[in-house]
């Protein structure tokens, strides 16, 4: 049975009230699954205080058991100051409750030796891990989560904010909006409304300030020389990989034709560092085509899986809204060639189908980004006039001057990184937007 959590006296640091909150001291994800996500997006011993609305995690000692990975972790936080006597008593009470409540089957020998976790980090670590997350990606995960604290405290100060997003502008990437926007639901989920409400806040002025960059696609029809400039301007970017799993069906033998031969015409023209920067383009890109590769044959199994699922759904946006989180860039990439072969075969029906699984599932992922956001990038793939006619009329309630200013912005740092082609798509765009605000506002 569920090891339900337990009422604790609390004292807010802020204003000294007194309140009673409930503390887990026991996650078993194999008695209640949705605790894991809960306790990794930091919902689990969140607390609020009633009184100022100041929050936090409460630090506090607990178990974490997963049955499935045969996973045992405990952590007894520093600041509890207990002696190892004391923590070995919590820790071995702790651990015999939860085997009470197992079949003797299921008291296997990693109940001998649980992991010892020495910082709230190192437990989220070695949870994610045994998921196959890596370190490097937790820790650019965390230090975008780290940022975000940052920013939220200089929310209501617009000098300090200003100041902060120069310094940190270059990490102001798609997948930081993704995690703020993550943050936001979860407390919204959680009942957290006052620190949903200040990271809204937070979200709609860093939107003033910066614009995210999006995974790009080259346009149809694009030639070797475009797409070697647009890889070109996200090499390096957070959003490298995905871009390279987008573009993956043009980079073709006769993609790496036309790399070599500019890499030749430059050390011709004794244009080293050209020639230095684009070898250094072309390793990269191979090295991230062999890295989707290895992932590919990893996970090809359960991706495929899901395709066939995806296919098969009689409401293919329920099903892949059930399995958002399985959908990623190996996904995609795996998608997206499968949609490929499809139409090398002529099965046009296959493709079609293929090709509404991915138009589905990065709707989904786009979902997490801000309205405003998600308006401009389907402006960006709609065809002008007519598909982006289409795209405005279905977000009339969007255009105001707010989302102006924010589409002009994206404009211009379009403009300074010399992406000619989509800022004049979405200047042409601007006319239509400014017709519909002028009949909105008659």
């Amino acid at each position: 049975m569920p090891f339900p959590p337990l009422p604790t006296q609390i004292k807010c640091p802020r204003c000294n009230t007194s309140f009673v909150a409930q503390v887990h001291t026991v996650i078993d994800v194999g008695q209640e699954p949705e605790l894991k996500e809960q306790f990794l997006r930091g919902q689990v011993n969140y607390v609020q205080c009633p009184q100022c609305g100041g929050g936090g995690l409460l630090s506090t000692a607990l178990v974490y058991h997963d049955p499935q990975k045969e996973l045992l972790i405990t952590y007894v936080p520093p600041e509890m100051n207990m002696s190892a006597d004391q923590q070995e008593k919590l820790v071995g009470g702790l651990v015999n409750a939860i085997m009470n409540e197992l079949p003797a089957e299921g008291r296997k020998a990693y109940f001998l030796q649980p992991k010892a976790a020495l910082t709230i980090d190192s437990l989220y670590d070695t949870i994610l891990e045994a998921d196959g997350i890596s370190k490097e990606a937790l820790e650019a995960q965390r230090a975008k989560l780290k940022l975000i604290n940052i920013l939220l405290a200089a929310v209501e100060d617009d000098k300090t904010l200003d100041k902060l997003v120069e310094e940190h502008r270059s990490e102001f990437s798609y997948e930081f909006f993704l995690i703020l926007s993550d943050a936001i639901e979860a407390h919204e989920a959680d009942g957290h409304g006052e620190r949903a409400k200040a990271l809204q806040s937070l979200r709609e002025k860093l939107l003033q300030r910066v614009t995210p960059a999006m995974p790009t696609a080259s346009p149809k029809g694009a030639t070797y020389d475009e797409l070697i400039e647009l890889l070109r301007k996200a090499q390096g970017g957070s959003d490298w990989r995905t871009t390279i799993a987008i573009n993956r069906p043009r980079l073709d033998y006769g993609f790496f034709q036309a790399l070599t031969a500019k890499i030749e015409a430059a050390q011709s023209a004794n244009d080293n560092e050209t020639a230095q920067k684009l070898t250094e383009l072309r390793q990269k890109i191979l090295d991230e085509l062999d890295s989707q590769d290895k992932r590919i044959r990893e996970a090809q199994d359960s991706a495929s899986l899901l395709i066939m699922e995806l296919s098969e759904a009689q409401d293919l946006e329920a099903a892949v809204r059930q399995h958002s989180e399985e959908i990623n860039e190996i996904f995609i990439s795996l998608l997206v060639r499968y949609q490929e072969a499809a139409k090398a075969r002529n099965d046009s029906a296959r493709a079609q189908k293929l090709g509404k699984i991915l138009d589905t599932a990065i709707n989904v992922i786009e979902e997490k980004l801000p309205p405003e956001v998600r308006l401009i990038n389907k402006l960006l793939r709609a065809e002008h006039p007519e598909g982006t006619n289409a795209v405005l009329e279905e977000h009339r309630g969007l255009l105001n001057e707010a989302f102006l200013a924010i589409y002009d912005k994206y404009i211009a740092d379009l403009e300074q990184a010399r992406d000619k082609d989509l800022a004049e798509h979405l200047k042409a765009v601007r006319g239509q937007i400014a017709a519909k605000m002028s009949i909105l506002r008659a």
